[in-house]
């Protein structure tokens, strides 16, 4: 876990291609400055409208291809709000975070407990192109979204990525749990 370790500390938000990754419902190329309005921690409206946008990467216990990303920064977000509990905006997103944590991290749970592949052998390794969704793709211009998304997710989401979502998000958050 030492080099895993050591890519999750140094992981910016502007590494991740957040515009090449699915969420429940469209992509999450709005998450860079989602996480800048969760991070100021300022008014209490926009920041949870801003969670309530960048929760998508979770959907009836589905994990999308953000998520494990997505916690690694939420993860530094809730630590920041746990330092400030003079703020009642840090108050509220500090205990928002660590009811959905526990969430998640039960979720994880349940992807251990169930029949499933080796993981990705690194946590980077989600982020290989053939994972992505291709940089010319335009979701405006399907016919039948619903038809084309189940394909879509179907090949950008083989088994072994999709249990890798589970057991990286775990990973993250059993130090936090």
């Amino acid at each position: 876990m030492g080099s895993e370790r050591r890519y999750i500390d140094n992981l910016n938000i502007s590494d991740i291609p957040w515009h090449r990754m699915l969420t429940a419902y469209d992509r999450a190329e709005r998450y860079p400055e989602l996480f800048r309005i969760l991070d100021s921690m300022e008014n209490l409206d926009d920041v949870k409208q801003a969670w309530n946008d960048i929760s998508d990467f979770e959907h009836q216990s589905t994990f999308f291809t953000p998520a494990p990303f997505a916690v690694v920064f939420l993860v530094r977000i809730r630590e920041k709000a746990l330092n400030a509990p003079e703020n009642p905006v840090a108050v509220w997103l500090s205990d928002k975070l660590t009811e959905e944590f526990s969430y998640y991290s039960e979720i994880c749970g349940y992807a251990e407990k169930s029949e499933h592949p080796e993981p990705l052998p690194e946590f980077s390794d989600m982020l290989d192109d053939r994972y992505l969704i291709p940089v010319d793709f335009d979701f405006a211009n399907i016919d039948d979204y619903d038809y084309y998304m189940d394909e879509f997710i179907e090949r950008l989401l083989p088994e072994d990525l999709f249990y890798s979502l589970y057991y990286y998000t775990g990973i993250i958050l059993k130090e936090v749990i």
